[in-house]
């Protein structure tokens, strides 16, 4: 038999463009792939709306980029005590990636002299009144998204409103969550605290609300919408501490399904404020960067995918391996 190279030539070069093919798909799917930053952020501070049936001035704070074009919108909700410009962080640096993040500050913020009640029952009740009050100023925010851009003529054609993301941190998170189709049970009266809020498409939370005294465990499982968690091994609420109260909400069994994706990010040794970079200034440090940066970057790929359709995005949050990218400093579940 004579052997000629060049008859089989035609096959060795097939075989490498497969092999070459199957090895870049393979790096694709592995590969978490952070994004840079795009734009400069401007900001808008203490923009007060008027919210007649709660009889109130909200205050709100705004980042954007500093250019042409609509973006996606980004309602974030602040811890309890906490203020909405106290996450720069995250919103701002979601904003140089090309979202508006509006964020406002609650009746519960200690910047507007809420004090909280040191009787049990009488916190809990006070509680369920600011739990109520949170989700209605986040439908209050939608409801004024023509406003903003008449209050601010530099908005005016920014707001891309066709996937409306729900994010916050804490109690934050419990908020942006009742507004995306969760539903609770006060299991002392057996009310049932929900939103008819329909208008958000996108879940992102800082720091999970089963950590929370007054919520259950995953209690995120029924939304059914994508949605993120990001938390830390020392993500204990001040609210909760390390031990769940006997008190807690109840998930409806008809909501502990979902077939959402539901993206899990846990860091390694991050805590409820980041060291105090977040929420508040008054708790132990030292501060959590490299933690912040890991939760602000994968956050954003998140938002990249399910709000910008991006493909990049999407191979990173659903296929990327975020222990290898962070050095072993966190992991990505999707559950």
């Amino acid at each position: 038999m004579i052997f000629s190279y060049k008859s089989i030539l035609p096959k060795i070069v097939l075989l490498g463009f497969i092999f070459g093919c199957l090895q870049s798909c393979s790096v694709m799917e592995t590969e978490f792939i952070f994004a840079k930053p795009s734009y400069v952020v401007k900001e808008v501070n203490n923009l007060m709306l008027d919210f007649q049936k709660l009889n109130k001035k909200l205050p709100v704070r705004i980042s954007y980029p500093e250019a042409e074009g609509a973006f996606p919108v980004i309602v974030f909700s602040h811890g309890n005590g906490s203020k909405g410009d106290m996450y720069k962080g995250f919103t701002d640096y979601w904003a140089s990636h090309g979202y508006v993040v509006i964020q406002p500050t609650h009746m519960d913020s200690t910047s507007l002299g809420f004090e909280t009640k040191t009787n049990l029952r009488e916190f809990y009740t006070q509680m369920l009144i600011v739990t109520d009050t949170r989700r209605q100023d986040m439908s209050f925010v939608l409801d004024s998204l023509g406003l903003i851009q008449e209050l601010v003529p530099d908005l005016k054609g920014k707001l891309d409103t066709s996937t409306l993301v729900a994010a916050g941190h804490s109690m934050g998170a419990a908020t942006a969550m009742l507004v995306s189709g969760m539903k609770l049970v006060n299991p002392m009266n057996g009310a049932e605290e929900s939103s008819d809020e329909n208008r958000f498409k996108v879940l992102l939370m800082i720091s999970d609300p089963g950590t929370m005294a007054l919520m259950p465990k995953d209690p995120w499982q029924g939304v059914s919408m994508p949605t993120l968690i990001s938390t830390g091994t020392k993500d204990f609420s001040a609210v909760g501490g390390q031990k769940k109260s006997s008190f807690q909400f109840l998930v409806p069994e008809s909501l502990q399904r979902s077939s959402a994706p539901h993206h899990y990010v846990l860091i390694d040794g991050a805590d409820h404020y980041l060291g105090g970079l977040i929420c508040r200034t008054d708790v132990p440090g030292p501060p959590q960067y490299e933690a912040l940066t890991i939760a602000a970057s994968t956050s954003t790929i998140f938002l990249n995918a399910y709000v910008k359709n991006d493909t990049k995005a999407m191979n990173s949050i659903r296929f990327g391996n975020l222990n290898e990218a962070t050095n072993g400093k966190a992991s990505l579940t999707l559950k």
